[in-house]
C-alpha cells in the first residue's frame, strides 16, 4: 500500500501555498472581462439572488450554458467573502494550486522520482496557458484538475492492476462532467479504450499485458456506481425541473451543437489547435520538443501520454467550435517529458552543457512575453520590465557557474519566474480593463436612463453598476440558434432602436470601437453626441428634444 511520508505532504502544501499566493497576487486589480468571465459571475450572482442551485440562471432567467460546479464554487465564495473582482478569481486560483500540488503527487506516484515530481509541478506553474487559465473566471482550471486526476490515476490503475486508482479516476471524471458535461466522462473514456488495444499490441510479448484485465480494471464496478453516485443527481433534478428544454438546451445545443456548428466561425480552421499548442507550452515548448526525439513509444506512460496527446488535440480539431482553452488538459503528458528532460540534463554530466541553454531560454521567452505587455500596455512599466531583466540577467549569470544541485535548480525556475509571472500580471491589467464594463462606469453608474450597447454587449457592466443595458443587435452573420442561445439579455433590433431612440431622452449608447463606422452612418449619430471615449468604445448620449 502506497503511503505518504511527511516530507511529501510538505511539498505538496509548500507547492500548493507558492501557487496560490503568487497566482493571487495583484487579482483584486484584475477587471472582470467581457465576454467569458463576466457571463459566470453574473450567473453566481444571479442564482444567489434566486438561492438556486440547481438550475444555473443568468438575467433572472434559466440558462443552459454549464452545469453547475463552477458557479456552485462561486457562489460559495460570494456567501463567505462577499462579491468583488479579487473574490470571483479565489476559486480559479484555488485550483490552480490544487492542480500544481497534484501534478506533483501523481508524477512521484507514477516516476518515483521526488526531482521529476517537483519540476513537473514548477514547470506546470509556469507555463503560459496554465498561468492564464488559472486567472481567469472561466471552467477550464476544474476541467485540467480533474483530468489530471483521470490521466494518473487511471495509468496507476492500469499499472498496478490497482482498481482503488481507477475508483479515483471514475469520481474525477465525475467531477469533469458536473464541470463541462459528458466530455468530461466520453473523451477520457475513448482515450483509455485506444491506450488499452494499443498497449496490448505494442508489447514484444502480446501476452505481457492482458486486454481482458484491463476491461475489468476500467469497467470496474464500484468506479461505476461512484461515478453516477456523483454526477448524475444535477441532470437528474434538472431533468425534472425542466424536461425538454434541458435536454435540447443544454446537451443539444450546448454539447451536439458545439461540435457541429461552429460558435465562432472564423476560428474553425483545421489547424488552429496546431498554432495554440505550441504557444501553450510555452516557455517549455523547445524542452518538450528536445524531449519528445528521444522517446520510446511502447513503454507504457509514453505510449498513454501519446494518445491523450493526439486524441485530445485531434478530437477539438474536429469540433466546430473551437476556444484556445479547449486543449489546455492535452499539456499534461508534455510537461512531464519535459521534467524529464530537464532533470537528466542536470544529472547526466556528459549533456550538462545543454542545461544552461535550456533553462535560460525559457526565462528569454518569458522576457519577451512580458516586453510585449508592456509595449501593448502603453509603456507604463517600462522602468519596472528593465529593472525585472536586469535582476533576472544578473541571476542567471552568477547562477552558471554555481548551480551544482537540485535544489539550486528549483530556487533558479522559481524565483525569476514568479517575479516575471508578477509584472506580467500588473502590465496587462490596462489591455484587459478595456475589455471590461469597468471602462464605462463613471459615465453611467449614476444614471437612471437607459443604456444601449450598440452592436455588442458588456456582461460586466451589470457586475460593476446593476445597469442591465439593452444589446442593439446587427449581427447578421452569426448562426440564429447561437444567436438566440447568447440573447438572453434585453436585445432589440437596429430598427427597433432607432425607433425607439428619439423618445429616450439622455440615454447613453455605448459603441465598440468596431461598430464606429455603422453607427455615424445611422441616424442615431443625428441625435446623440459623444460624451466621452475609452480603449474599447466611444460613448455616446441622446441629445434633448431632437428627432431624425
Amino acid at each position: 500500500m502506497f503511503k505518504i511520508n511527511i516530507s511529501h505532504r510538505t511539498r505538496i502544501i509548500a507547492l500548493f501555498l507558492i501557487t496560490v499566493i503568487s497566482y493571487g497576487f495583484y487579482n483584486a486589480y484584475i477587471p472582470i472581462t467581457d465576454p467569458v468571465e463576466s457571463n459566470y459571475v453574473l450567473s453566481a450572482i444571479t442564482m444567489l439572488t434566486h438561492n438556486s442551485w440547481i438550475s444555473p440562471m443568468i438575467y433572472d432567467h434559466v440558462w443552459y450554458d454549464k452545469p453547475p460546479l463552477t458557479y456552485w464554487a462561486l457562489m460559495i465564495c460570494y456567501k463567505l467573502f462577499g462579491i468583488s473582482d479579487f473574490v470571483s478569481r479565489i476559486p480559479n486560483t484555488l485550483i490552480a494550486g490544487a492542480s500544481v500540488s497534484l501534478m506533483y503527487h501523481m508524477v512521484y506516484r507514477i516516476k518515483q522520482s521526488v526531482p521529476v515530481a517537483v519540476t513537473s509541478a514548477i514547470l506546470l506553474m509556469s507555463t503560459l496557458q496554465f498561468w492564464y487559465i488559472s486567472h481567469a473566471v472561466i471552467t477550464d482550471g476544474f476541467l485540467f484538475f480533474f483530468s489530471l486526476a483521470i490521466f494518473g490515476y487511471a495509468y496507476l490503475a492500469f499499472t498496478n492492476n490497482d482498481k482503488t486508482s481507477m475508483m479515483k479516476a471514475y469520481i474525477a471524471s465525475a467531477f469533469a462532467v458536473l464541470t463541462k458535461g459528458p466530455i468530461g466522462l466520453l473523451l477520457p473514456g475513448l482515450i483509455l479504450l485506444v491506450f488499452m488495444v494499443l498497449q496490448k499490441y505494442s508489447k514484444a510479448n502480446k501476452d505481457e499485458v492482458s486486454l481482458l484485465r484491463n476491461l475489468k480494471i476500467a469497467f470496474t464496478p464500484l468506479g461505476i456506481v461512484l461515478f453516477f453516485a456523483i454526477a448524475s443527481p444535477w441532470y437528474i433534478a434538472m431533468y425534472s425541473i425542466h424536461g425538454q428544454d434541458f435536454i435540447s438546451g443544454f446537451l443539444g445545443l450546448q454539447n451536439v451543437g458545439r461540435a457541429l456548428v461552429s460558435e465562432h466561425p472564423k476560428f474553425d480552421v483545421w489547424y488552429y489547435y496546431l498554432i495554440i499548442t505550441p504557444l501553450a507550452l510555452l516557455p517549455w515548448t523547445p524542452v518538450v520538443i528536445y524531449q519528445l526525439r528521444k522517446l520510446n513509444w511502447k513503454e507504457s506512460f509514453n505510449l498513454l501520454g501519446g494518445i491523450w496527446f493526439v486524441i485530445i488535440i485531434l478530437f477539438y480539431s474536429i469540433v466546430a467550435t473551437k476556444y484556445l482553452t479547449y486543449t489546455l488538459p492535452a499539456i499534461i503528458p508534455c510537461i512531464i517529458w519535459g521534467s524529464d528532460a530537464i532533470v537528466n540534463l542536470l544529472f547526466n554530466p556528459n549533456l550538462s552543457k545543454y542545461c544552461t541553454s535550456l533553462v535560460t531560454l525559457p526565462f528569454g521567452i518569458y522576457t519577451c512575453i512580458l516586453g510585449i505587455g508592456v509595449a501593448v500596455s502603453a509603456s507604463d512599466y517600462i522602468l519596472e520590465y528593465m529593472i525585472i531583466v536586469s535582476i533576472g540577467a544578473l541571476i542567471f549569470k552568477i547562477a552558471r557557474h554555481y548551480i551544482r544541485t537540485y535544489s539550486q535548480l528549483t530556487l533558479l525556475f522559481l524565483l525569476p519566474i514568479l517575479a516575471l509571472y508578477s509584472a506580467t500580471t500588473i502590465s496587462v491589467t490596462p489591455i484587459l480593463t478595456s475589455q471590461s464594463g469597468i471602462q464605462f462606469t463613471s459615465y453611467i453608474e449614476n444614471t437612471n436612463q437607459p443604456v444601449f450597447v450598440y452592436g455588442g454587449y458588456y456582461t460586466s457592466v451589470v457586475y460593476y453598476t446593476k445597469h442591465i443595458p439593452t444589446q442593439v443587435y446587427l449581427n447578421k452573420t452569426d448562426d440564429e440558434r447561437w444567436a438566440k442561445a447568447r440573447n438572453i439579455m434585453p436585445t432589440i433590433t437596429k430598427d427597433e432602436f432607432l425607433d425607439q431612440l428619439p423618445n429616450e431622452s439622455n440615454a447613453i449608447v455605448i459603441v465598440p470601437n468596431r461598430n464606429i463606422k455603422d453607427f455615424e452612418s445611422s441616424p442615431a449619430a443625428v441625435i446623440t453626441k459623444p460624451l466621452g471615449k475609452t480603449n474599447g468604445a466611444t460613448i455616446y448620449k441622446v441629445q434633448d428634444n431632437i428627432s431624425f
